[in-house]
This record gives structure tokens, sequence and C-alpha cells, in this order.
């Protein structure tokens, strides 16, 4: 059973580049329960161009996930995807039949995911599981896709790589593991990578280790890369670009140096401000107070508003959209350009991380 997708009649920008390798507009998931609609993800917009690396960053619950997997096609049955465009390359991923997705995914788009001892078949060994991939992919003899799934464990910096082909996955540590999945997945010369928290599940050392691997691999491949992450700081050394979720919605987003130097929405300054480097000798960090909200119990107005100490009486009673953060430091209702700037707020912060300043939201 396949999740149901819709394409919106609402018409189309012409600001957006038609050249982006992937443009998603106004992508919204919805999910069937028992007790009703859930709504995901809502309104989300997304460009990448060939060879970008965009970091996608929130917590958990904030619908970083569930974006992607629409992407791949593989969400559940019970799931509703609508969209005003959903575009990789050539191909129109709303109206793209199953068979041509199942082509395109792992060639042309492949994805790595967080928890590499599940994602991996304990059933199989390492090197029947990347022959898979190749022989679904790219055909060819075995003796060729065998010698191809050596060079790939070589690559990514597996010891001894011939041997390891007959290993099950219970015989390679986490780090390994996951080095295993990244061969998989860059097997078909993808153009795009998606990277969802590919660190997590392992200790501070080996997370270094796959982010200079995965940089390393992007860069000589010129592949796009979507790395989605909870953590600032993986984001600050990698991405360009920088998207910011909260409770299905995207609240900010525009280049990493400006982003992160002048942070616009307050969730976004609130991450920001828990970073340890900011506070050198402090004990204890800034937390955000509260919880992203949950099935049933989202908020009117902003999303955040219970948790954000500037909020308002217009956040409260009024959902922001997605602004254009102006250049005499007032926003205007845009959707914009992939490159610029944007916040989903009524009272943009003024916080100048570079001079140390933080003035709080706007009057």
């Amino acid at each position: 059973m396949t999740s149901t997708i819709t394409t919106s009649t609402a018409g189309t920008d012409p600001l957006r580049s038609s050249r982006a390798l992937l443009d998603i507009r106004r992508l919204s998931v919805s999910f069937q329960t028992r007790n009703g609609i859930f709504p995901a993800v809502s309104d989300i917009d997304m460009t990448l161009n060939e060879g970008e690396v965009l970091g996608v960053v929130g917590e958990s619950g904030s619908g970083k996930s569930v974006t992607m997997l629409a992407m791949m096609g593989l969400l559940p049955f019970n799931a509703t995807i609508e969209a005003e465009r959903f575009a990789f390359a050539d191909h129109d991923m709303l109206t793209l039949p199953d068979r041509a997705r199942r082509r395109l995914t792992g060639n042309d788009i492949a994805m790595i995911f967080q928890e590499p001892a599940t994602s991996l078949n304990p059933s199989f060994t390492i090197g029947y599981q990347i022959d898979e991939t190749l022989k679904v992919h790219e055909g060819g003899r075995r003796r060729q896709r065998r010698e191809r799934a050596v060079e790939l464990l070589d690559r990514v910096g597996i010891p001894a790589p011939r041997k390891r082909l007959g290993d099950y996955p219970h015989q390679l540590s986490g780090g390994m593991n996951q080095r295993v999945m990244i061969a998989i997945a860059i097997a078909c010369n993808p153009r795009l990578l998606i990277a969802d928290e590919p660190t997590t599940a392992l200790d501070v050392t080996i997370q270094a280790q796959i982010l200079e691997l995965l940089l390393q691999l992007q860069q000589e491949r010129g592949m796009a890369m979507i790395l989605i992450t909870h953590d600032m700081g993986v984001v600050a050394e990698a991405a360009e670009r920088i998207s910011v979720m909260y409770a299905g919605q995207l609240v900010e987003t525009g280049r990493a140096g400006e982003v992160f130097h002048r942070p616009r929405h307050p969730y976004t300054g609130a991450l920001l401000d828990a970073l340890p480097e900011r506070h050198p000798g402090q004990a204890r960090l800034p937390t955000i107070p509260g919880v992203v909200p949950g099935i049933g119990d989202r908020p009117t107005g902003c999303l955040f508003n219970p948790r954000c100490r500037f909020a308002r009486e217009d956040c409260r009673q009024q959902r922001p959209e997605l602004l254009t953060m102006g250049e005499a430091d007032d926003p205007r209702a845009t959707t914009g350009h992939a490159d610029q700037h944007q916040a989903r707020c009524f009272h943009p912060l003024e916080t100048d991380v570079s001079a140390d300043r933080d003035t709080g939201a706007r009057s």
C-alpha cells in the first residue's frame, strides 16, 4: 500500500529557479490516525542546487525525517502528501509512477538512516547487501559487482575490505556499520545524498570521522547533500545553507553564516544560545522551556509561542508566514529566493552574534 499524493492547484512562483536540483513548495504531510488526521509537516519550502550542502536542524519531532521520507517515497500507507510543487531534477515526484520512483530512489537519490544497526539486515552479509544495491540499479556480472563492493568499502575506510564482505552486521562496530551504510548509499553515484542524523548513535570521536568522510565524498563526487541533525555544531562545519524546523514547520532558512551570526527566529536564537562554546566556563547551559507540541496539542497562532519569551498577543492569535528579512531590518512578505534569509516570525530578533549583541525582539 502507498501513501496518498495530492497536487495543489495554487499558482507557481516564477522567482524560484527552474535549475534547482530539488524544488519543494508548500509541502504538507498528514497521517490518518484513530483519533483523526494529524498534520506532521506543513507548508515546507526547500530548494537545493547541484553540489550544495543543506543542513536541516530541529528537535526530535520537528518533522525533519518525515519530510525526507516523503521525498524517498517511504511513508506508510496512512500518509497523505500535498504540495504545490515537488520536483527532483526533471522528475515530478507528485505524479511519478511507483516503478520510476523505485529506479530513482537508490540511484539518483540515496539516504543514510540514523540507526545502521536497524537499517542493515542482520540475516545477510555486508557483501550481499552492497551487491543487492548494485544488482538492482546497475546490473553487470557478479564478479564485477564484488570488486566494486570492495572498492566502496575501501573508500569509506573499512580495513581489509575484501574480508569484510563475508561479515554480518553484528560482527562490526556501530561506526563500521555506518560506513557500510554510506558505501551502499554512494554505490550508484547519487546526485543527492540525504543523511538523517548520521552520527547520532556513535561516540564523539567516531562522529567526527563520519562527518569528515561524508564531506569528503560530497566534494569529490560533486553531489548535493541534505544533512539532517539536531546539532547546530554539525551544520556549522558542513552546511552552506540552513533550514530550521519546529513542530512540522520551517521557521528559518538562509545562508549558514547569516543564520549563525544573525538569527531572526527566537527558536533559532535559543538553539544557538545553548551551544557550549557561547558560554565558556559555564557549568549550566541555557535551555528552552517546555517541549515540542505533539498530536492534538499544537497551539493557535505561532507554534513556538508557548515557549517563546518574546511572544505577544498577535503571536498567540495568528500564525505567521515565512517572511523575507529586509535590508532595513524589517520583514517583507514574499516567497523570495533560496539564498534569502527568511523567518516565520512577527517580531524577528535583532541579534548579531559576531558583535556579541542581543537586543531581543523587534518593537
